[in-house]
């Protein structure tokens, strides 16, 4: 993971924060990838969790994703909980 973090798109006109990643396939083989995330308001009450996948990274690729959030507020922990690198086929 090359980095993980929220966009809040509100000058844009949408009216949720998204979260982005970077992910870089460092092995010789085609790989998945899955992780579990979660944001962490200020009082350490969890307001959003999900789970991400990306399939078929080849060996040396970069890929980049995006997916909306429900958050309306950008001051949260972002916590990254389980993340799971398969051979892909």
């Amino acid at each position: 993971m090359v980095s993980f973090k929220l966009d809040d798109r509100s000058q844009a006109g949408l009216t949720n924060i998204w979260v982005t990643w970077t992910i870089k396939n460092n092995s010789s083989e085609k790989s998945n990838y899955t992780w579990d995330w979660e944001a962490v308001a200020p009082n350490g009450t969890r307001v959003a969790n999900s789970t991400e996948f990306v399939a078929d990274v080849q060996p040396g690729q970069t890929t980049t994703g995006e997916m909306f959030t429900t958050l309306k507020d950008t001051n949260v922990k972002l916590n990254i909980t389980d993340f799971d690198r398969t051979k892909g086929f």
